[in-house]
C-alpha cells in the first residue's frame, strides 16, 4: 500500500532543526580551533548574572529529577563559555571557563529549589596568547586549600595555591601518556576520589575496544591507561566523586545535527581492584523534545545536601549567540 506524503510543510519542519544546528556547529569549530589573541589578566571582580527560569521542572529522568533549569546571562565580556564546576562545600560553587577565566557564586534557593545566583566574581585564571594557552576544561577543589585544572590542546593539570583570586600557580602537571591525546579532545575531566588518586579523562581519545582513555595515579607516582566506558556517539565533558569507588560522568553530543546530553554512573572497583577497565551504566539522557532544557552540556558537580544528593550541570555556550549558559539543578534518588 502505498503510504500518504507528509504535507510539505511538514516535510520542511522535519529538516529545519538540524539545518539550524550546522551554523552553531561550525561556530563551535571556528571558536576551538582558531587562536585568539589575549588581553592582560582579568582582574577579580563582582559580575551581574541573571537568570532565567526554563520549563521542565519537576520532570524525572532515570533516578534523577530536574529540580530547577535557568538560563544564566551577565553584560561581563567574559562571561560564558563554563567548561567545569566544583562544589566549595561552603554553598559556593566554583567553575571555570575555556577562556581561562574563574568563576565563583551562590546558588540562590527557595524550598530547595535554584531560583538565581548570587555573589559572583571573575577573574582570570590563567594567561596566554592563544585559546590553546587558556583552555580550560575541568576543575578540582583539593582537601588542601588548592586547585587542580584540566587544560585541553597543551595536555597538563596546572596547579594552584589557594581557590580564590589571587591566584600562586605551582609545578604544572605533565603526564607523556597524555601527549598522545587529541590536540582538542584531551582531558576534559579531572576528578580526585577519597583515598587521594587522580582520574584524568579523554574527551576523544580511545582505545581499540573503543573505551574511553584516562590516566589514574597518585600523585608523585606515575600514572597508568585504563578505559572507561561511555555511550555510544557521546563525549565526556565532566566528572564528579559520588563516593569511594563511583564517579557520575556528564557526556555531550554536539555534531551539527544533534545536540544531547548523558550522564552515566562510573564504577571503578575493578580498576582499584588491578583491572584495566571500568565499567558504566547509563543513567540519564536528553536532548530536543524532552523534558530538561539541553545545550553544549560540559560541567557537573554535586552537593551533600542532609541525605539529600543535588547535581549541577552546566553548558559552555561557546560565546555564541545561538547557544545559551544552562544551569541545571537535578536530585539523584537514592
Amino acid at each position: 500500500m502505498e503510504r500518504a506524503k507528509k504535507p510539505w510543510t511538514r516535510r520542511l519542519a522535519g529538516w529545519a532543526a538540524p539545518l539550524l544546528l550546522i551554523p552553531a556547529a561550525l561556530a563551535v569549530l571556528w571558536l576551538e580551533l582558531v587562536p585568539a589573541r589575549a588581553g592582560p589578566l582579568a582582574p577579580e571582580r563582582p559580575v551581574a548574572v541573571s537568570a532565567r527560569p526554563l520549563a521542565g521542572s519537576g520532570s524525572r529522568i532515570g533516578p534523577f529529577t530536574l529540580l530547577a533549569g535557568l538560563e544564566l546571562g551577565s553584560d561581563d565580556a567574559d562571561f560564558g563559555g563554563l567548561s567545569g564546576l566544583a562544589a566549595a562545600g561552603n554553598g559556593q560553587i566554583v567553575a571555570i571557563t575555556d577562556a581561562g577565566q574563574w568563576l565563583g557564586f551562590a546558588p540562590v534557593l527557595a524550598d530547595g529549589r535554584l531560583v538565581g545566583v548570587a555573589g559572583a566574581r571573575m577573574a582570570g585564571l590563567v594567561d596566554g596568547e592563544t585559546k590553546a594557552d587558556r583552555d580550560a576544561e575541568a576543575v578540582v577543589l583539593l582537601p588542601d586549600g588548592g586547585m587542580l585544572i584540566s587544560m585541553e590542546q597543551q595536555h597538563r593539570i596546572l596547579v594552584m595555591a589557594g581557590q580564590r583570586p589571587p591566584f600562586r600557580p605551582l609545578p604544572t602537571i605533565f603526564h607523556t601518556l597524555a601527549a598522545s591525546w587529541p590536540r582538542n579532545g584531551g582531558g576534559e575531566s579531572l576528578a580526585r576520589l577519597p583515598d587521594g588518586q587522580l582520574l584524568w579523562l579523554s574527551e576523544d581519545a580511545r582505545r581499540p575496544d573503543g573505551l574511553a582513555v584516562a590516566l589514574l595515579w597518585r600523585p608523585g607516582q606515575p600514572p597508568r591507561a585504563i578505559g572507561v566506558p561511555v555511550p555510544a556517539g557521546f563525549a565526556p565533558t565532566d566528572i564528579t566523586v559520588l563516593d569511594d569507588h563511583r564517579l557520575l560522568a556528564l557526556h555531550r553530543k554536539f555534531d551539527g545535527t544533534t545536540v544531547a546530553a548523558a550522564i552515566t554512573l562510573v564504577d571503578l572497583a575493578p580498576v582499584l581492584a588491578g583491572g584495566a577497565a571500568a565499567t558504566s551504566t547509563e543513567l540519564a539522557r536528553w536532548g530536543p523534545g524532552g523534558p530538561w532544557p539541553v545545550d553544549n552540556m560540559e560541567g557537573l558537580t554535586l552537593v551533600r545536601d542532609g541525605a539529600r544528593t543535588i547535581v549541577y550541570v552546566c553548558s559552555d555556550d561557546n560565546f555564541n549567540r545561538a547557544q545559551r549558559s544552562l544551569l541545571l539543578q537535578l536530585e539523584l534518588a537514592d
